[in-house]
């Protein structure tokens, strides 16, 4: 048995206007009843045109419009015959620095909001790929696996925040690691977006970059975030971090160092991209879709079938009916 769907159920609610009309229709009849009785007992004489019947009947009418016509804004429908349908799609994991030397406002109103709205920025442009989100200071952990549930992942990155994080520094080597680890092994093309200021890094990860392209095929694309001059670094109430000398630290992204991770990831560019206010997303995401794509799914999708026209049309017939009927004899 075919199911009705509605697809605005709430338009429904409109049905429940249906006893109230009925109710005023039946207390205006008896006021009107009584009205013409206190006047006296032939007073229905002087009023012979009225006619009970039909004002019951063109009533009836537009109470019949109201239900069809909720039922029409309703939408109704079912579901047709699924189609079967192939997706295919490149693995991009973004990796995500939040490192507390992200907090330093060289960028405005700091580098992890920058970073943030570049990452986001990219997501959207790189729709349609499955995409999964890793966050990284001292070490690296998975966020978010390889997917096409980009709200989860844009919710992921607002609420990114080095306070949560307490293991410091920049570890891009764990990065690539991991990222070795959680791409699917049977895929087409991959890319790794590193997004990070690139300073106090723990590792020499030039030659983990260059492994994971020449044995996984993983192209990696940095995307630095800060400037060469630098920053002061915010820690709690309008305080800074400091040295050991009590001296504020000044956090500068490490250009040349995100040039040479750049340049062995073998990304398209051979140089890093910077998550500035002309921001590149753009011009990454079209390198990243140029990748090699694979097919990731294969799913039915059943189209919907409407039917709001088969209630509409009786209603206007109804409408006309009702323009058209007399109330008098």
């Amino acid at each position: 048995m075919t199911q009705v769907i509605f697809e605005s159920p709430k338009w429904l609610l409109l049905l429940a206007t249906i006893p109230f009309l009925v109710a005023v229709i039946v207390a205006y009849l008896r006021w009107r009843d009584k009205s013409l009785s206190a006047l006296g007992t032939g007073v229905h004489r002087l009023v012979p045109g009225f006619s009970k019947s039909k004002f019951w009947i063109k009533n009836a009418l537009l109470l019949s419009i109201v239900g069809l016509l909720s039922l029409a804004l309703a939408n109704p429908g079912w579901q047709g015959k699924s189609t079967p349908q192939k997706q295919t799609a490149s693995d991009v994991f973004i990796a995500f620095d939040i490192s507390k030397s992200m907090l330093t406002n060289d960028l405005r109103p700091n580098r992890l909001v920058r970073a943030r709205l570049f990452a986001q920025e990219l997501l959207r442009e790189i729709a349609g790929n499955r995409v999964g989100l890793l966050f990284f200071a001292g070490d690296a952990f998975l966020s978010m696996p390889l997917s096409t549930d980009y709200a989860t992942i844009n919710n992921f990155l607002a609420e990114a925040d080095p306070e949560s994080f307490s293991a410091q520094g920049t570890a891009i080597e764990s990065v690539v690691n991991l990222a070795r680890k959680s791409f699917d092994p049977e895929g087409g093309g991959r890319a790794l977006v590193i997004i990070t200021d690139g300073e106090d890094h723990e590792d020499s990860p030039v030659d983990a970059l260059s492994d994971a392209f020449s044995e996984d095929g993983i192209v990696t694309y940095m995307v630095g975030a800060g400037t060469t001059e630098g920053g002061n670094i915010p820690m709690g109430a309008n305080g800074l971090l400091r040295d050991a000398d009590n001296q504020p630290v000044l956090s500068k992204m490490d250009a040349a160092m995100l040039n040479e991770l750049a340049q062995a990831g073998k990304s398209g560019t051979g140089a890093y991209f910077i998550a500035d206010t002309n921001n590149p997303a753009k011009r990454l995401a079209q390198e990243i879709n140029l990748l090699k794509k694979k097919e990731i799914a294969v799913r039915s999708l059943a189209s919907r079938e409407s039917a709001y026209q088969w209630v509409v049309f009786p209603a206007v017939l109804l409408l006309i009916a009702y323009l058209l009927m007399e109330r008098r004899k």
